[in-house]
């Protein structure tokens, strides 16, 4: 028999019960309905956000179009090569993690693979572009990504991508007109990233890469990868948006690769200097050479060596990274000789078989100033024809003085001196012409005033400045007669391999000349004589059936005890298809170091085109 209190012992014990069921009814409902939030009303936005996390957008890298030489070979190429990289998105929060794994590896010499401080600055440059990805190891060798591999469970967010790398298969050869390529700087990033550059693309630097720049860069492509919750790759989906990415144009040069290297083999690495061989009909440069050379393979390599190499490029006192044939400027030497006689004739106050009133006897006396010719014996009493052959400093002195600099300096600039040609390569220097506004302008701190007698120096070229570029401009152009053209390096833009050319630039005139057919006549006599006359300075360029014309020079030298050597010269004289510029510093006189490296160039040139048999091996050489 339940007794009123056991029964309320009961409805107490069932409300007790009733609560609890309620409250843990209550309880439940929160995790089911936070489920049914997100499966059911948030489903959509979560299914996304989770895609998002496994698919990863990936960037295809545009091949880089390539450079070619004028008969289409190869001068610079692309190559495969694999990088390591963060993935922002999955190394965050394993930052400390990484950098401890990071700093252990060793490689094959024992030093430590990867520096702390340069993992950090990778780290920060992940967290500012999440979208990129950071280079942690560039070029990776199959050693390195074998070593990578083995550890790759214990480095979430370092993945492996394929890239291209630029490749010069021909080493040093015409390094300065090619240029290289290197990583954007990271001040340089925010400008660029607006013409649609990433981190760690590569740009021209230098040459031609660098002046193509906006024609060699194709444009990137995308497509999604998926990857695991360690940032991991695990496939490519299919049925996925995808761009494909569009190559760079080609870049076909007016370089010949055959007269490229017997120039730079003519053009020894030994000494300072260079060569530079154009067409004088259309401006179209066969071959530029700069001593002492680079190879531009060397900005290809992983970033601890490049920087290497890139130090001790930089600290050598013999310059080697500029391209003296556009950045070099030298004094010209006796080859500005030939402006000085133009300038005689086409002003009308000198007549080509007039003598002058002081023969030479060794030197000439200007006031209190005794002027010595480069010959101690004297040339004695010479036409322009004689001074020229010679290359006699004494009537070239009474020229000068009775042409005066504003008629010489005006036929220099019509040939191209004094100002940049344009050519198609950056950073190309001016050069420069005096007068007296000029000269008192650059010596005002010492003072200096224009006098009388520096016309003098001028007028055999001892005073004005150069470049090797501008001296075969200018040979070409006097032996031409009627134009200076402009020197060019593009001959054509090809799309891939497509031999119909994309664009084909027309050859453009610099100045027209203004001298008349006997003006040129004259010089173009003289020029031959010094080649080809019995007492010319410039026979080491001779050819055997061609008529060469040309001039030598030895230019004063402020740095050492020699001069400068110069040489330039034109073939056919009459009818020219080759013009060349020849300096080398320190070297001596132009006729016994110049003139014979212009010969070797030349001979090159004339067995190529036909005019001069090739060489009979002899039986049994090897």
């Amino acid at each position: 028999m339940i007794t009123a209190s056991g029964q309320s012992d009961q409805i107490e014990r069932n409300e007790r019960t009733w609560v609890m069921i309620i409250l843990l009814g209550l309880a439940m409902l929160v995790p089911v309905g936070r489920l049914v939030l997100l499966q059911v009303v948030e489903g959509d936005e979560h299914l996304a956000v989770s895609e998002a996390n496994r698919l990863r957008e990936d960037n295809i890298q545009a091949p880089r179009g390539l450079l070619l030489d004028r008969e289409g070979r190869p001068l610079v190429q692309n190559r495969p090569s694999r990088n390591l990289v963060f993935d922002p998105a999955v190394i965050r929060g394993h930052e400390t993690e990484l950098l401890k794994r990071l700093t252990l590896f060793r490689d094959t010499d024992g030093s430590a693979l990867f520096d702390s401080v340069q993992v950090r600055k990778l780290f920060r440059q992940a967290r500012l572009s999440p979208s990129q990805h950071p280079i942690l190891l560039e070029d990776a060798s199959p050693e390195e990504i074998a070593l990578f591999s083995e550890h790759q469970y214990q480095l979430p967010g370092v993945i492996q991508e394929v890239a291209m790398r630029r490749e010069y298969p021909h080493g040093t050869l015409a390094g300065h007109v090619l240029g290289y390529t290197g990583e954007i700087p990271e001040k340089m990033l925010d400008s660029m990233a607006l013409q649609g550059y990433r981190m760690g693309d590569l740009i021209g630097r230098m040459g031609l890469e660098e002046e193509y720049e906006d024609v060699l860069r194709g444009s990137d492509g995308v497509r999604y990868i998926e990857v695991d919750a360690k940032g991991r790759v695990v496939g490519v989906p299919e049925n996925m948006p995808r761009r494909e990415p569009v190559p760079g144009f080609h870049v076909r040069t007016t370089l010949d690769l055959d007269l490229q290297l017997v120039a730079e083999q003519a053009l020894s690495d030994s000494v300072n200097g260079s060569l530079v061989a154009l067409d004088p009909r259309t401006g179209e440069v066969l071959a530029m050479a700069s001593s002492p050379r680079i190879d531009p393979n060397i900005f290809s390599l992983p970033d601890r060596r490049r920087a290497k190499e890139w130090a001790r490029l930089a600290m050598d006192s013999r310059r080697p990274l500029n391209n003296r044939a556009i950045q070099g400027t030298y004094e010209p030497g006796s080859t500005f000789k030939i402006i000085s006689s133009l300038a005689g004739l086409s002003s009308g106050k000198v007549q080509y078989r007039q003598h002058f009133p002081a023969a030479c006897t060794g030197g000439f006396r200007f006031g209190n100033r005794y002027q010595r010719c480069w010959d101690a014996r004297g040339h004695g009493h010479l036409n322009m024809n004689g001074a020229l052959t010679q290359s006699c400093d004494v009537y070239y002195y009474q020229l000068g003085l009775l042409v005066d600099m504003p008629w010489i300096n005006q036929t220099a600039s019509a040939l191209g001196l004094g100002e940049k040609t344009g050519i198609d390569l950056p950073n190309e220097k001016s050069g420069y012409l005096v007068d007296s506004a000029a000269h008192e302008k650059r010596h005002k701190k010492l003072g200096w005033k224009w006098a009388r007698g520096l016309i003098l120096n001028l007028a055999i070229g001892q005073g004005e400045l150069v470049t090797p570029l501008q001296l075969a401009t200018m040979i070409g152009g006097v032996a031409n007669g009627k134009h200076v053209m402009r020197p060019h390096l593009r001959q054509a833009v090809l799309e891939n391999d497509n031999p119909v050319p994309v664009m084909v630039p027309t050859p453009e005139i610099l100045h027209d000349l203004p001298f008349t057919s006997e003006q040129i006549q004259f010089i173009r006599h003289d020029l031959d004589s010094v080649v080809n006359g019995m007492r010319g300075t410039g026979r080491a360029a001779r050819l055997p059936g061609i008529r060469v014309g040309g001039k030598t020079g030895s230019a004063e030298n402020p740095h050492g005890e020699l001069t400068h050597a110069l040489f330039v010269a034109a073939a056919p004289v009459d009818s020219p298809q080759i013009a060349i510029g020849v300096i080398v510093e320190n070297a001596g006189h132009g006729g016994s170091v110049a003139a014979p490296i212009a010969g070797k160039v030349l001979k090159a040139w004339a067995i190529k085109t036909g005019r001069m048999p090739p060489p009979i091996e002899k039986v049994g050489a090897r």
